[in-house]
């Protein structure tokens, strides 16, 4: 057994039937032996795998990822506002770039600095140079799951008998044809987000699965309907859509609606793309659009200069949307299950309900014993 065979070995060991996987080069002699049992999901940017693996993790599987080690400095912020602070396993292999024979001086100036970052943000790190730092691997992923930390394994170029430069497919463009018609919009919304909330929890189903964004939108449900099966996201800008399709691609006998808003999308528009891409039968996107950054103090929002969010999912290839300001067509949309709903509404945040009084564990361990 070689050593990209030994961690793959080790992955399916522990349950990992998943991971998430952005290109470098100084994987491919690991991803060039994939195994059968253990599926790929290609993303687009670090934070997407992070919160795919976190709402698998919220259905009870297990996942890891597979990224190059500069995208540990994109990653500060969500890790800390989900894995960490939800307390939920993740073991990530990384391509430890700028550390040995590096010709890249824009790798090296990051890749000597990785360990000194990872002690500044308290997060456990690995070594792995040669088949005598793997021996062990299979326990210490073991280990990671069971005390539900984050851990980082740093594998160094040495760690591959050889470097495979090219093992996959080539890509090239193969364009779909998609012909966007999306209306404008130029009404007056009479609703708030509170008042579109109301709505939401009192047309889903009673097995209906919740995942709310940070901020305004999660304390807003919570006031107006808190119940086991919703899942409070208290921190990571742009990934409570993420997560409610790693959650939907686990748990297919349960409806699962996300509620979003626009400036999520503005600030992580992978989103937008991700839904196409994965595209599970059993996920309702909401967009609360009210122009404005609603829980910082309702700046304006690319919404309000004419940016056109049904216009930008539709283009990536979501067929299944509605835009609307109207109560009857909101709930009708949301009874539908259509794929993602634009609900246009005014700005403004509920001023008498109080914070969430639960802790991130006790979210997570409620959630999860009601899943």
């Amino acid at each position: 057994m070689n050593n990209a065979q030994r961690i793959w070995s080790s992955l399916a060991a522990n349950q990992v039937d998943k991971i998430t996987y952005l290109p470098c080069n100084k994987l491919n002699a690991l991803m060039q032996l994939a195994p059968d049992n253990i599926d790929v999901w290609n993303i687009t940017k670090e934070s997407i795998g992070l919160g795919l693996c976190f709402g698998r993790s919220l259905a009870g599987k297990r996942s890891a990822m597979m990224i190059q080690n500069t995208g540990l400095g994109n990653l500060v912020t969500d890790l800390y506002t989900m894995q960490k602070l939800y307390q939920v396993a993740l073991p990530i292999f990384v391509s430890w770039r700028g550390y040995y024979q590096e010709p890249i001086e824009a790798q090296i100036i990051f890749g000597g600095k990785v360990e000194e970052l990872l002690k500044a943000i308290d997060v456990e790190y690995r070594i792995l140079k040669s088949k005598l730092d793997l021996q062990d691997i299979e326990d210490d992923i073991a280990d990671c799951f069971e005390a539900n930390k984050v851990k980082v394994y740093l594998m160094s170029p040495e760690l591959w008998e050889t470097n495979s430069a090219d093992y996959h497919v080539f890509g090239e463009p193969k364009i779909n044809a998609i012909s966007v018609e999306a209306e404008a919009y130029s009404g007056t919304p009479t609703k708030t987000r509170f008042d579109a909330i109301g709505e939401i929890m009192d047309s889903i189903g009673k097995d209906d699965i919740v995942i709310s964004q940070i901020g305004f939108p999660s304390k807003e449900v919570y006031n107006t309907s808190d119940r086991d099966l919703n899942f409070y996201m208290l921190g990571a800008l742009g990934s409570a859509t993420e997560v409610g399709i790693g959650i939907a691609q686990e748990i297919k006998h349960r409806h699962v609606y996300v509620v979003d808003g626009d400036g999520s999308f503005f600030f992580n528009p992978n989103q937008l793309a991700d839904i196409a891409t994965f595209n599970p039968n059993n996920l309702t996107v909401i967009c609360l659009d009210n122009g404005s950054w609603g829980s910082t103090g309702n700046q304006p929002t690319l919404s309000s200069r004419g940016m056109n969010l049904s216009a930008m999912v539709r283009s990536v290839g979501v067929s299944s949307s509605v835009m609307t300001d109207d109560s009857e067509q909101f709930v009708d949309a949301l009874k539908n299950k259509t794929r993602f709903v634009h609900y246009m509404i005014k700005a403004g945040n509920d001023k008498t309900g109080g914070e969430i009084p639960l802790k991130a564990l006790e979210i997570k361990q409620r959630f999860m014993g009601a899943v």
